[in-house]
């Protein structure tokens, strides 16, 4: 059967400079021509992924860990979050002055974004934000831009699939004792992301697996950070980047080296994937 490798992107396929190493680009090149099959996995909103999706020739990825599954293309799962959590949720980090945007399918809300973009391209200011700011100027600029919440009328109507609230580790406690039934996904110290309950990373991996007849037993997963956990648990060889946090190297088979010193590329000549 056909290998399916699942790379995280932000700290696993792209670097903290914002930018893909040579040797990753050279080694997912090697593995589509060895018959092997990538697929990213990641916490970002499907308009995120696209420069990275496009750099890497990859067409089938799971976005908003887990809640969003396209494979070659076409959508085989989406699981949006209710619109009534999605309001108590902006009700309440306005309350505590906490940043937030809204993740749907084809767009971004947040009150700053949807101004900005009156003016611009949402695709390049994203485009800018993510990809090309520097990591701490970036943290700043994204702090500012979340603070006003979204209007409900630049939402209304879509579906949401990802809340992500500017908090604290700390303070993220209190938003899980009052969303108990919604899950939480770390993959920075500013933010975190918030999505259904009973989603995750894996739980896309698993409706990715269930729509192309793969087995699990054929699966590997590279990352890097909190909400990476449940996938490198959920496959059958995982692997940890050199710079992820200390509790995902613990729980990984391997850990290769860092992203920015081919990692990616070590680790698959260590399975002699490539």
């Amino acid at each position: 059967m056909t290998k399916i490798i699942f790379f995280d992107i932000d700290g696993t396929l792209v670097s903290k400079h914002n930018s893909i190493p040579k040797s990753t680009k050279r080694a997912i090149k090697e593995l589509k021509a060895n018959g092997i099959i990538p697929v990213i996995a990641t916490g970002r909103a499907p308009l995120l992924i696209e420069e990275v999706r496009r750099e890497l020739d990859i067409d089938s990825y799971i976005a908003m860990n887990g809640q969003f599954v396209v494979h070659e293309g076409k959508v085989v799962f989406d699981n949006p979050i209710k619109k009534a959590t999605v309001d108590r949720l902006i009700d309440r980090a306005v309350e505590k002055n906490d940043g937030i945007v809204l993740c749907g399918a084809k767009d971004i809300f947040s009150n700053s974004i949807v101004s900005l973009a009156k003016r611009s391209s949402v695709l390049t200011l994203l485009k800018g934000l993510v990809k090309l700011v520097p990591g701490s100027i970036q943290v700043s600029f994204f702090s500012r831009l979340i603070k006003k919440p979204p209007k409900p009328k630049d939402y209304a109507g879509k579906s949401i699939y990802q809340v992500i609230i500017e908090t604290s580790e700390d303070e993220e406690k209190q938003y899980k004792e009052d969303f108990e039934t919604l899950h939480f996904a770390r993959s920075n110290h500013y933010t975190v992301d918030i999505i259904s309950e009973g989603i995750s990373k894996a739980t896309g991996i698993e409706k990715y697996l269930e729509h192309v007849g793969a087995v699990k037993e054929d699966t590997y997963a590279f990352g890097d950070s909190p909400n990476d956990l449940e996938m490198l648990d959920f496959v059958h060889t995982s692997v940890a980047m050199g710079n992820g946090w200390d509790n995902v190297k613990a729980i990984s088979d391997y850990v290769t080296d860092d992203v920015d010193k081919d990692g990616i590329e070590k680790a698959l000549k260590h399975f002699k994937l490539i």
